[in-house]
């Protein structure tokens, strides 16, 4: 009896978050609902008799539907703060670019283009690829001319904001696209 009792219970236990709130919420009304508008709807004997069942549902059901709230809120914060440190720290990396990264992220807005093609062996479009500024947008390419890389979004919506980022020493702009001898 007792292992049959307890195998239901952790059956119970295994149901999904959102039928705990379903059952809170069925069980403190079977419990604190007016006798009037339990015997309406003729629930009212079955809630007399199964009192301390109703009971204990409630009085689990509630910490496990509170649980399951805060480890969904406590998610959505922890996910809410790592974009926020991660999107902090492209805005950091893009208020202290060199010279040479400028030159990269000027074609962008010269050719008003999320597209550049770069080579994968140079250590600052590794730079910029490793911070999430731009990110290779294709495999194909070569190693002579390059490959694709694009700006990401957030990059060319803080740049376009913020263009004196990319004032510098020089005003030129860099690409490893070779010309066509046609």
């Amino acid at each position: 009896m007792f292992a049959e009792i307890a195998k239901t219970f952790l059956e119970f236990l295994k149901l999904a978050p959102r039928y705990f709130i379903a059952f809170v919420i069925m069980a403190g009304f079977l419990l604190f609902a007016g006798e009037k508008l339990l015997k309406q709807i003729g629930v009212f004997e079955f809630a007399q008799n199964n009192r301390a069942i109703i009971g204990l549902v409630l009085v689990v059901s509630v910490p496990l539907s509170l649980i399951s709230l805060l480890t969904g809120a406590y998610t959505l914060v922890k996910k809410w703060w790592r974009k926020r440190k991660f999107y902090r720290g492209i805005t950091e990396r893009l208020n202290s670019l060199t010279e040479d990264e400028k030159q990269i992220l000027r074609y962008y807005f010269a050719k008003e283009t999320r597209a550049n093609t770069l080579r994968l062996d140079d250590g600052v479009v590794q730079g910029l690829v490793s911070k999430s500024i731009i990110y290779r947008a294709t495999s194909v390419g070569n190693i002579v001319e390059g490959f694709a890389h694009n700006i990401s979004d957030f990059a060319w919506n803080y740049l376009y904001v913020q263009q004196h980022l990319l004032d510098g020493s020089t005003n030129t702009y860099r690409t490893d696209k070779r010309q066509s001898l046609w």
